[in-house]
């Protein structure tokens, strides 16, 4: 792959190239005209950079990868590509020429060989050269990362000419990244075996955060573009159900000429055991080579699918549509109790228009029962009863609720009374707390009736006015407590500061002088000053009180509190 790492493209003065025809009726299986692309083009290229440069970078990987012989080396060491091919060919206007090519240089997609050099009487000037970029780095989607594709083996994916041909120079960026999104999710992928995916399920999130979409609109909008431009065809539409195990993602794949899929389901990608001849020309290293005709075989294989079928089960699951292989499949893989579950639970999920794909995802994924059946195991929960007395609050019962929420209802409540538990340290109390925003939902200029609503409005309120609630009751008891325990502990206080004073006396008769002139220099200022609260300090001046408390201050012992956390064999600890 030397060669191919070294193939540059030089940009020269324009000349006149042949108009791209438009017309497309789907891409060529990937067993011929392909591009051997690197897989970090879909990955970091095309969701984070602009069109000019996916344009560009797309065309010189075409130029450069999509002329090869048998090794991977291209057939041409070196291409030129002039600003009017880029133009043509590429889709990118003259004024965007140079500013993409300054990001793709930023980026490390691209490097400069040999730097322009402007034409002028002294000089004949110098053509720009640049050719794709390559790394020994190790692979990485992060672009913050990305210091030029990845040169080692593996990591890259044939990819049919149509996507650099037709789609990429002809349509907006967002259909680009749809198209190559689908592209990285499908064939960009191997399944068991070593074959490509020919679809893959894919949600409208997985796509946006993949490709870096600025908006579920944007998005929208590109996926109807590329449907009816024939680029792509959903297989299966999804499903957005407030229930999760009832959701489903849509299903799409890229519409092939020469084999178009999509006029019925196919079963799911990573499944499939139909063979394709959509697969790779170059098998990585890690792949065997060697073919096998050995199959393994899931235990069990008889005895569930005989007794099932002894039953009737077997006939259920043919009537539901499943063929006969798919029906001894489920019976013999799951047990006869599940499945019969499943199919009685199947009304209840309501399936809008396959009831045997819904019911298939349910048997094979263990789905838990509708939450519409699942009374008894909220009943009595404290989501339950927090719910019941929401209700009977908004309502203006005081007494005995009488309504009982719905399972949904007291799941989403028990949710929140768990944030309410932490936030008030575990006071349990979820009948006051639900009364409490009943009455909250009920004051309201517009009224919540209903509970989710009103803990999806109200909620965060009600939390933050909890949490206070909470810290100021806190504060008042550490308060108390602390008033209570220096009234307790002062006089123990006010009696080691006089056995300081008195051993002070003796053994530090010069500073201990020092303090009895201070004290009597006090006393002859508040004698001398007129202000009516020096008379009142010298009414108090030589109690014991305000004497050990000069003593204190003057030889700097400790206050109250630092005795009590220092020396006091009693110190105060705080209380719940």
């Amino acid at each position: 792959m030397r060669n191919t790492l070294d193939r540059k493209v030089v940009f020269l003065p324009s000349k006149t190239q042949e108009p791209v025809n438009s017309t497309f009726q789907g891409f060529r299986a990937p067993t011929s005209n392909t591009t051997y692309t690197p897989n970090q083009f879909f990955d970091v290229v095309i969701p984070n950079f602009s069109r000019g440069v996916v344009r560009i970078v797309g065309y010189l990987l075409r130029k450069t990868l999509g002329w090869c012989d048998a090794n991977g080396n291209p057939q041409e060491e070196q291409i030129e590509v002039t600003y009017s091919e880029l133009e043509r060919r590429a889709g990118v206007s003259r004024d965007m020429i140079r500013g993409a090519l300054d990001a793709a240089l930023e980026g490390h997609i691209l490097e400069c060989v040999t730097a322009g050099r402007a034409k002028h009487a002294q000089d004949a000037g110098q053509t720009a050269c640049y050719q794709l970029c390559w790394s020994s780095v190790p692979y990485t989607t992060r672009v913050d990362a990305f210091q030029g594709f990845f040169e080692g083996e593996g990591n890259r994916t044939d990819i049919p000419n149509e996507f650099f041909d037709v789609v990429i120079p002809n349509e907006p960026l967002s259909v680009v990244k749809v198209v190559g999104s689908i592209i990285r999710h499908s064939i960009g992928f191997q399944a068991k075996h070593g074959r490509r995916r020919q679809q893959v399920a894919l949600s409208y999130q997985q796509i946006e955060n993949y490709a870096h979409f600025g908006s579920r609109s944007d998005l929208a909008k590109a996926i109807r573009i590329a449907l009816e431009k024939n680029y792509i065809v959903r297989l299966e539409s999804g499903v957005f159900s407030p229930e999760a195990t009832e959701r489903r993602r849509a299903v799409y794949a890229l519409r092939w000429f020469d084999n178009p899929i999509g006029q019925k389901n196919a079963p799911a990608p990573e499944r499939s055991e139909i063979q394709t001849s959509i697969s790779q020309i170059f098998a990585p290293a890690d792949q065997s080579e060697n073919r096998t005709n050995i199959k393994t075989k899931p235990g069990n294989e008889t005895g569930n699918s005989q007794q099932a079928a002894d039953t009737g089960l077997y006939q259920k699951l043919l009537a539901f549509g499943f063929s006969e292989k798919t029906a001894e499949k489920l019976l013999r893989e799951h047990s006869t109790q599940d499945i019969e579950d499943q199919i009685a639970w199947l009304p209840q999920r309501a399936p809008a228009r396959s009831p045997a794909g819904l019911l298939r995802r349910a048997i094979e994924q263990k789905w838990p029962a509708p939450i519409k059946l699942r009374s008894a195991e909220v009943s009595g929960t404290a989501g339950w009863e927090f719910a019941r007395c929401f209700y009977a609050a908004y309502g203006g019962n005081r007494g005995e609720p009488v309504n009982e929420p719905s399972p949904r209802e007291a799941l989403a409540a028990e949710t929140f009374v768990q944030r309410l538990v932490r936030a008030t340290a575990g006071e349990d109390t979820p009948g006051e707390w639900g009364r409490t925003l009943g009455h909250l939902a009920r004051d309201q200029r517009n009224p919540f009736p209903s509970l989710t609503l009103a803990i999806r409005q109200l909620g965060d309120t009600y939390l933050v006015q909890m949490e206070k609630q909470r810290l100021h009751g806190q504060l008042a008891s550490i308060t108390q407590q602390r008033e209570q325990h220096e009234h307790t502990h002062r006089s123990a206080w006010l009696r080691w500061l006089a056995e300081r004073e008195a051993d002070m006396r003796v053994t530090r008769q010069d500073d201990f002088a020092g303090f009895i002139a201070k004290r009597e220099n006090d006393r002859a200022e508040l004698t001398a000053d007129p202000k009516p609260w020096s008379h009142r300090v010298l009414e108090h001046f030589d109690t014991e009180s305000a004497r050990l408390s000069a003593f204190r201050e003057f030889f700097h012992l400790p206050d109250f509190w630092q005795w009590d956390a220092e020396i006091n064999s009693q110190s105060f600890k705080p209380t719940p």
